[in-house]
This record gives structure tokens, C-alpha cells and sequence, in this order.
């Protein structure tokens, strides 16, 4: 079953747009002259990115000691480059809540996973101490929308990966490439293109399974790749393949993480997910 790639390319041609509101929050974000009013401006016109963003404002994750209450105040409390990826989570949450049967992934598994992802991405660059946190978080909140596209197409073969991930000793994602032809991650990239997202997001997206291999921000395609890993250890809305693609340790030696950091990080994102507004 190899599918051509023209199939795959309309499959992703289908699906909807961002949303015209994040579009032009990720473009004040990128403006260096853009003001918190202009900003806010253009989020008050959207009811759910509003709520979303006052959510996960509150939430345990940013730890704030008092309650934030307005639009205005979230947006100087959390900066501009988060308030971008929050944008970004508010437009895609639709899709990302989709069961995927093809990977055995229930309501809203995926939005978990990816939600987990993003913010083990970001507390990693913490402790890496790496400048590029957010963009990490955006990456990770991003980095399986290739399973959107081609879940289809893994549902028709899904128990002939899972024998042979056992008999040939090749991960899921190995798997996946050469059954089907194409991977989620490659699949990602080409969705990330049509949505017109930065090199460094299509990149992250596209080598998150192989960081080895790509071309280009590679410190950023290893933190999204262990930060995937852990948060599929963490066991939060993984599908089938979840502990079927292990965690390379080219990727940990790349940006210098040890055994002891990976528990460290683990303990810290579990404790995240006692919070009930994580996910919302």
C-alpha cells in the first residue's frame, strides 16, 4: 500500500486555514513595533482565543501568585511570543480534538499530548537555558499535525505496523514510511508549508522523529523529539504508536541532557497535570 503524494497533497489541501485572528496575531507578534493595545485589539475580537489565552494564563503551568483577569494584563504577564503560541493552540485545538481511529487516538488525545509536548518543550529550553522556549512550545504543540492528514491511511494497515515494529525492529515512524510511503512527520511539514508557518516551525515538525537528519535548527527538531518522547512516557493521549518510537540518544547528546535531567523533567510535568484547566 504505497499512496502517491498527490493523494497526500489534497488530503492536506483539505484542511481548513488558521483562523484569520491567529494569522494576524502571529504577524503583531512578529512586529517588533506593535503595541500591547494593537494586540489586544485584534484577540478581544475572538471570544474562544480570548478565553483560551485568560485559561492557560491561570493555569498551574505559568504559576502566577494572583489571578489574571483581563486581556491586557495576560498579554504583559505571559509577552509577546507566548501570547503567539497560545494564538496557535486556540486555532488548531479544533482539529487536534478530532479522534484519529487510524492511531487509536480518542476525543481530544491528540490536543493532550500536544499540549504536553509543547510545555515539556518549553520547560526544557528552561533548563537548557536556550532562547528559543517559545518557539519550542508553538513546535511542540504542532508537531504531530501530520496525523491529521494521513490517520486514514494507517487505519487501513495499522495491526500489520504494530507485528512488524516487533519483528523488524524498526520504530513506528520507520514503519510508517515504508508501508505507506509517506510518514506523519514529512506529512507535518508539507501541512506547516500550507499554513505558511516560519522555516524553524516546518522544520521542528518535519524532523521531530529524526533530528539527526535535518538541515536546519537542529537544537530546536532534538527538544521537540525528547519532549515528544517524555510526554508519550507521561502516558497523556497517546495513540498506538505512542511507546513505539523510542527517544534517540544522538537527540539527548545534542543538546546535552542526562538520565537524571529526564526524570527531573518528568516530575515537574507531572505534576502539571494535576491542574483540571491544562487541557481546556
Amino acid at each position: 500500500m504505497t499512496i502517491k503524494l498527490e493523494h497526500v497533497l489534497k488530503r492536506v489541501q483539505a484542511l481548513p486555514p488558521l483562523p484569520t485572528s491567529a494569522l494576524r496575531v502571529i504577524a503583531l507578534t512578529k512586529n517588533p513595533g506593535t503595541t500591547v493595545k494593537e494586540l489586544e485589539t485584534v484577540i478581544g475580537k475572538d471570544p474562544s482565543l480570548t478565553a483560551g489565552i485568560l485559561r492557560q494564563a491561570n493555569s498551574a503551568y505559568y504559576g502566577y501568585a494572583r489571578r489574571i483577569s483581563s486581556l491586557q494584563e495576560a498579554i504583559v504577564m505571559l509577552g509577546f511570543q507566548v501570547t503567539q503560541g497560545l494564538a496557535m493552540a486556540s486555532a488548531v485545538a479544533p482539529l487536534l480534538k478530532d479522534n484519529l481511529v487510524g492511531y487509536e487516538i480518542e476525543q481530544e488525545g491528540l490536543w493532550k499530548h500536544s499540549m504536553l509536548t509543547a510545555m515539556t518543550a518549553k520547560r526544557l529550553c528552561q533548563y537548557r537555558k536556550f532562547p528559543f522556549g517559545d518557539v519550542a512550545f508553538t513546535a511542540g504543540l504542532l508537531h504531530d499535525i501530520g496525523k491529521l492528514v494521513i490517520s486514514i491511511y494507517v487505519q487501513e494497515v495499522g495491526p500489520f505496523l504494530v507485528e512488524k515494529v516487533k519483528e523488524a525492529k524498526l520504530s513506528y515512524f520507520e514503519l510508517e514510511e515504508k508501508v505507506i510511503g509517506y510518514n506523519h512527520a514529512t506529512v507535518g511539514g508539507f501541512l506547516a508549508r500550507t499554513w505558511f508557518l516560519p522555516e524553524d516551525l516546518v522544520s521542528a515538525i518535519s524532523y521531530h522523529h529524526t533530528p539527526e537528519n535535518t538541515p536546519s535548527y537542529p537544537e530546536l527538531a532534538c527538544v521537540i523529539h525528547v519532549a515528544n518522547g517524555l510526554a508519550n512516557l507521561l502516558g497523556i493521549g497517546g495513540g498506538v504508536d505512542s511507546l513505539l518510537n523510542p527517544i534517540h540518544q544522538v537527540a539527548l547528546d545534542k543538546i546535552s541532557l542526562t538520565e537524571s535531567d529526564l526524570e527531573r523533567l518528568m516530575a515537574d510535568m507531572g505534576e502539571f497535570l494535576v491542574d483540571p484547566t491544562l487541557f481546556s
